[in-house]
C-alpha cells in the first residue's frame, strides 16, 4: 500500500505508459478479478453444493474487492520506480473552495447527462439488470440480499473512487502523460476510452468516457488525485436526480449544467494551467 499512497501524494514517479500497455493493463484489472470471482465460486460449491445464490454473490463480491485492490497493487509495483521520489518545490494547496468548485462540476455534467442522454443510456441494459436483481431476491434470504447490497454500495462510493482514481488516473494517466508529454490532451483521451472500455457495457462505457475525461482534466490541470477521487464520489452518489419529462425542464438542466461547469472553472485552483486550453 506504500505505493499507493505516494501515488495519491504524487510524490513517485510513474514510468512511460504506451497505448498498448495501458490497454493490457487495463484487461488484467478486469480479468484477474473475473477468474478469482469463478474459482471462490467453485470452491464454495464443492465445499457445500446447496449454498444459496446470495452467500456465493456476498463471496464473490469480497473476493472481486480484495482482488482489483491486489491487482491496483501490483501494477503500482510494475510502473513505479521506488527510488525516483518527486521533490516538488511547488505544493498544490487544495482547498474547500475547489471541492465545492469539483462538486458542482459534476452536478452540472450530471444534470446534461440527465437532460441528453439518459434516454440513450436506458435503451440498453446496465451491468445488474432487473432480472439480475429478481433472481437474487429469489435465491437468497432477505439479509443475505441486503448484505449484497451494501457491498455493491460500498464498493460503488468507497471502493471505486478511491481505487479506480488511483489506477486510471494515478498510473495510467501519469504513465500517458509522461509518454506524450507534448500532448496532454492525448493522453486524456486515451485513459478515458481506456475507462470507458473497462466497464464492458455501453451505458456504463458511454458514460465513463464522458466522465473519464472530465476525471483526467480535473486531475491534470489541479495536479490533485483527491479532487478526482471526490469527483468519482460525487458521480456515483447522485444517481438518482429526477429525469426531465418535458423540453422545457430539458433545456432549464443543460442550461444550470452549463452555467455551473463554467462558473466552477473560472474558480477552481488550477495551479498555474489555463483549463481546457
Amino acid at each position: 500500500m506504500g505505493r499507493l499512497k505516494s501515488i495519491y501524494k504524487n510524490e513517485i514517479e510513474i514510468k512511460e505508459i504506451s497505448i498498448f500497455k495501458a490497454f493490457l493493463i487495463m484487461v488484467i484489472f478486469t480479468v484477474i478479478p473475473v477468474i478469482t470471482n469463478l474459482i471462490s465460486t467453485v470452491l464454495l460449491l464443492l465445499i457445500d453444493e446447496d449454498m444459496s445464490f446470495g452467500s456465493i454473490m456476498i463471496v464473490g463480491t469480497l473476493v472481486v474487492i480484495a482482488s482489483m485492490i491486489l491487482t491496483i497493487m501490483m501494477v503500482a509495483k510494475l510502473f513505479t520506480n521506488k527510488n525516483s521520489i518527486i521533490n516538488n518545490n511547488i505544493e498544490f494547496k487544495i482547498t474547500k473552495k475547489d471541492f465545492i468548485c469539483v462538486f458542482f462540476i459534476m452536478i452540472g455534467y450530471i444534470l446534461i447527462r440527465e437532460a441528453l442522454l439518459f434516454e440513450t443510456l436506458s435503451a440498453f441494459d446496465g451491468p445488474i439488470t432487473d432480472e439480475d436483481m429478481n433472481f437474487l431476491i429469489e435465491n437468497s434470504t432477505s439479509i443475505e440480499a441486503g448484505v449484497v447490497m451494501i457491498l455493491l454500495v460500498l464498493q460503488a462510493l468507497i471502493q471505486a473512487p478511491i481505487f479506480e482514481e488511483l489506477f486510471f488516473r494515478g498510473i495510467i494517466l501519469n504513465g500517458l502523460l509522461n509518454r506524450y508529454k507534448e500532448n496532454h490532451k492525448k493522453a486524456i483521451l486515451y485513459s478515458a476510452i481506456i475507462f470507458g472500455v473497462v466497464h464492458l457495457n455501453i451505458p456504463q462505457g458511454i458514460n465513463a468516457f464522458i466522465i473519464g475525461t472530465i476525471l483526467g482534466g480535473i486531475y491534470y490541470y489541479t495536479g490533485s488525485i483527491k479532487l478526482a477521487i471526490f469527483a468519482h464520489f460525487i458521480n456515483n452518489l447522485f444517481v438518482f436526480i429526477p429525469v426531465p419529462d418535458n423540453i422545457i425542464i430539458k433545456i432549464a438542466y443543460i442550461a444550470l449544467g452549463i452555467f455551473l461547469i463554467i462558473k466552477s472553472i473560472e474558480n477552481i485552483n488550477i495551479n498555474g494551467k489555463v483549463l481546457w486550453k
